[in-house]
Formats: structure tokens, C-alpha cells, sequence
């Protein structure tokens, strides 16, 4: 199988003959641009992939225990997520770089995809020619944060199952889309002697899959000659980061009632794969440098706590969760039961 780098020299090829049209070109000089752009880029995108995990696995449950055989929860949730300041930027040294170098500085910290603005520029070398690269700019928010309807049924054996859905939703500088579905599995059934006798706990466990598609715009960002010719246009302009993420996440879940307050907790585990995409101005270099982003396709795994707490009243019911990890994360939902 070919080595990464063998691979980005392969890319790099088709881009020289079909973008620049002649093979004098110094090979290793793009080479080592476009691993160094690849670098920067998979720092860049880190942050948001993993607040994406966040948000696609939160509040799969409300409560450890079954809603009962063929009745339905309908809800509408609202999820937030801040943006923590660690996750908004990362220092990158010259150390680190093949060819390029940061302008005037040896070292600097430059916005993630979550962050903000940057006025850092990398120069770098093609052929002899000079290039400048102005690092990615973030979305400039301090939360992250978008609705989705949920409905959970109840089945067999104490299990319910759950399905998740969000259109296309824009919100400030981002858009998103969700589906997903979940089983959960009460395992108090197995130690309950009396189905009315009262648990100190619910216990149950669950399993979910969710697709995750998270759009981030920023500020049009160009790659270009330092001194380009007259009508020249710029090798691309990227003004979007777009990130697919399919997770699995299980969970062991507890729950307790006092009147009409529910109070509950869990331990999770997910497993995420990511797939990366730069938008912008349409284009051989932009369409090279996106095949040669998909060896960043990525598996990350993250365990995460979540507490959280319901109030009922008639059929409705109003639940909280925060989750705890990486990330801090808000989930809110009105739930109905059709009992």
C-alpha cells in the first residue's frame, strides 16, 4: 500500500499537469507545500471534530427506565456547546513546518476552525516563486448551538428505541444536519422482584449511531503569488470547512425519581470517524488539495460523563443534561408523552 507521503506525491503530480500544464516544476517544492497546507489544516479541523462528537451524542436518554410498551416520547431538543478558550487556537512553530515559514516570527498561535481572527501569513517557495498562505480563520462564535426533534418508542422487554432528526439548519456561521437512532435496554428488569416494588436505581445501557454533518464558514482565505502578474487569479480561495462524522457511542445510564423531579448520570464511550472538505472557489487545485485532505479521514475515540435532570407535569415533561468532557455541553428538551 502506498505511504501517505507517497501518495500526496502522486496528487501533487496530477495537480502540476493538469493545473500549472508543464512538468518543470519543482516536484518536492509543491510536495512539501501541499503536506505542510495538510498539517495546518488537520490542526485546524481537530477541535471542531471532536465538538461535533459532543454534540451528536448528547442526551440519547432522559431516563434510565423504559417508557413503557408501545408508548411514544415525543420531543423537541436545543442543544448548546461553548466554545472552551483552549479550543479556540494552537501554536504552531516553524519546527514543525517542511517548507514553509511563518512571516516574520519563528512561532504563533493561529485560530482552530472554532476560533477567530488571524492576521498570520506562511511564505513559501514554488519553483523559485514566492507564495503567501494567510492561516484559516475561525467562526467567530462563542457557542455552537442548534435544534432537532427526537421521538423514542417503547418495545419488548423493557427496550425503547430512539430516533433523532435535524434538517439543515444555518445559525450564525455554521449549518448543520443530524439523523440517528438508539436502543436503550433497562438492566434493573433482571434484579426487580416485584414490577411495582420501588429501585433505589434505574440501571440501563444503550447504543446509538448518528450521522453529523457540520458546515463552518469563515472570512475567503486565497493562496497566490506575494507578487502576482496583472489579471492573475489566486491558485484557490477557501471560505469553508465542512466535516461529516458518523459516531457510535455507548452508554451505562442511571436514573432515580423523587416525586415529580427525575435525576440521572452516565459514563459513555464513542467511537467517530470524521471526513474532512474545503469549500470554495471551484477548481483543479481546490478539487487536489480536497483528495489529499482525505487522508486526514480520521477515528477518534472519547469517553464523556453526562448529569442530568427532568421535571414533569400532565403528559409533558422538561429535560436538562450537561455534559462533561473535552467539551461542555447544554442540551435542553419538551418532551410528550403519548401514553
Amino acid at each position: 500500500m502506498p505511504s501517505k507521503n507517497s501518495k500526496i506525491s502522486i496528487f501533487c503530480a496530477v495537480l502540476m499537469s493538469s493545473f500549472f500544464g508543464f512538468s518543470q516544476i519543482n516536484d518536492l517544492d509543491l510536495t512539501n507545500a501541499v503536506q505542510d497546507m495538510l498539517y495546518v489544516s488537520s490542526e485546524f479541523v481537530s477541535s471542531a471534530a471532536v465538538a461535533s462528537v459532543y454534540q451528536s451524542s448528547s442526551s440519547w436518554y432522559s431516563s434510565a427506565q423504559t417508557i413503557g410498551k408501545f408508548k411514544l416520547d415525543v420531543s423537541v431538543h436545543f442543544n448548546i456547546l461553548p466554545i472552551p478558550k483552549k479550543q479556540k487556537s494552537f501554536v504552531i512553530t516553524n519546527n514543525e513546518l517542511l517548507t514553509m515559514e511563518i512571516r516574520d516570527a519563528t512561532s504563533a498561535e493561529i485560530p482552530t476552525a472554532l476560533g477567530g481572527d488571524t492576521a498570520t501569513f506562511f511564505d513559501f517557495y514554488i519553483d523559485e516563486e514566492a507564495y503567501e498562505w494567510q492561516a484559516f480563520e475561525g467562526i467567530k462564535q462563542d457557542i455552537v448551538a442548534y435544534p432537532y426533534l427526537q421521538a423514542s418508542l417503547g418495545l419488548w422487554k423493557e427496550t425503547d428505541l430512539t430516533l433523532r432528526y435535524a434538517p439543515k439548519v444555518t445559525i450564525n456561521t455554521s449549518s448543520y444536519d443530524i439523523f440517528g437512532a438508539a436502543i436503550k435496554h433497562s438492566i434493573t428488569q433482571y434484579f426487580r422482584k416485584d414490577l411495582n416494588s420501588s429501585q433505589p436505581l434505574e440501571l440501563a445501557v444503550l447504543a446509538s449511531y448518528s450521522v453529523f454533518n457540520l458546515d463552518l464558514f469563515f472570512d475567503e482565505v486565497s493562496i497566490e503569488p506575494v507578487d502576482p502578474e496583472t489579471g492573475s487569479e489566486p491558485l484557490t480561495s477557501i471560505n469553508a470547512i465542512v466535516i461529516d462524522a458518523d459516531s457510535w457511542l455507548f452508554q451505562l445510564i442511571a436514573s432515580k425519581k423523587v416525586k415529580n423531579f427525575e435525576f440521572s448520570g452516565s459514563l459513555g464511550y464513542s467511537e467517530n470517524k470524521f471526513n474532512y472538505t474545503l469549500g470554495g472557489k471551484e477548481g483543479v487545485f481546490l478539487d487536489v488539495f480536497n483528495d489529499l485532505l482525505s487522508l486526514l479521514d480520521e477515528r477518534k475515540r472519547e469517553f464523556k460523563g453526562d448529569l442530568g435532570a427532568n421535571y414533569y407535569f400532565n403528559k409533558f415533561y422538561i429535560s436538562s443534561m450537561f455534559t462533561l468532557g473535552k467539551f461542555p455541553n447544554v442540551n435542553i428538551g419538551l418532551h410528550y408523552l403519548c401514553l
